[in-house]
């Protein structure tokens, strides 16, 4: 009996140890959503971006964007060539929190992980306690990124080579905020939006309606045959977000004026074609705004920035 009693519970503990690993495998191999992701990444006044590259390749928009001859210098074929990696089929999703000096990305897609750690060594860097560590092109700056789960890699570029770690930390215990849905999105600091060395031609007059603002995203997504860019703002009380309305209606009508005098009509290549036709609403203290996006836009911005 004594016996029977041993072997019944050594089964009890391999069932034990057999079902945590198949925990910890499916764990291992389950891609984290974004918002998982966006608990763990730096907010303090960053641009944040998110690209959910499957979206964009299966409504082939990834290929238009990304297929100018700008992406494919040589360094970076050799980097696919050595790593196998390649954003445009491999890609599925991206979270970047960037500021001027230092950038922190979530990347979920396929990896071979050991050709990227070969990859790293080959380039003078070293692998070591999870962490891969290289020096970036640019003096002072660090490359560093880790494997997080099966299908999602952290990625780091930094004054600090141990960058990457902020990222493996313990999440903020915060809820985070809605996220939009559509497939690009930014959430915007306020100081971006004051300063025009960041800012498109033609386009200080809409973000200095927003400069009061606690929180600024737009996001871009398809909209029937088209696609639309949507505006979301939130201020501290209702007369500010109705102020900034009536400043961006009323940049708007200054644009389509300026356009009329000149005797041309808005472009729908360029940003008078998108930047004429915004609509705004203003409910208690949040702030909304649409603009449409026709695909000739993206194929001019596409191809405009793969000049020399």
């Amino acid at each position: 009996m004594p016996r029977l009693k041993s072997r019944t519970w050594a089964g009890f503990a391999l069932a034990g140890v057999a079902a945590a690993g198949v925990f910890f495998y499916l764990r291992w191999q389950r891609t984290p959503s974004v918002a998982e992701l966006y608990a763990r990444i730096p907010q303090d006044g960053r641009v944040i971006t998110s690209i959910d590259a499957r979206a964009l390749r299966a409504a082939g928009i990834l290929d238009l964007l990304a297929g100018g001859k700008g992406i494919e210098e040589p360094d970076y074929k050799q980097f696919v060539a050595d790593t196998g990696f390649n954003y445009k089929q491999d890609l599925d999703q991206l979270l970047v929190a960037s500021t001027r000096g230092e950038t922190h990305a979530w990347l979920n897609g396929r990896f071979d992980y050991s050709r990227l750690e070969a990859y790293a060594r080959k380039q003078g860097g070293t692998c070591a306690d999870g962490i891969c560590r290289l020096n970036g092109s640019v003096p002072g700056r660090y490359l560093s990124f880790s494997r997080y789960r099966a299908h999602t890699i952290a990625f780091a570029s930094s004054a600090d080579p141990e960058a990457v770690k902020r990222l493996l930390a313990e999440p903020s215990a915060l809820s985070p905020p809605p996220l939009p849905s559509q497939p690009v999105w930014f959430i915007l600091p306020t100081a971006v939006l004051t300063d025009e060395s960041l800012l498109p031609t033609g386009t200080r007059s809409f973000a200095t309606a927003l400069a009061g603002a606690q929180r600024v995203t737009l996001a871009i997504g398809p909209q029937g045959q088209r696609f639309e860019a949507a505006l979301d703002v939130t201020y501290r009380d209702p007369g500010e977000a109705r102020q900034a309305m009536r400043e961006l209606q009323a940049a708007t009508t200054l644009l389509q004026r300026m356009i009329a005098r000149e005797r041309k009509e808005p472009n729908n290549r360029d940003l008078s074609g998108v930047l004429t036709k915004g609509e705004f609403q203003a409910v208690g203290a949040r702030l909304s705004g649409k603009w449409p996006v026709e695909r000739v836009f993206l194929e001019n911005l596409a191809a405009s920035s793969t000049q020399p």
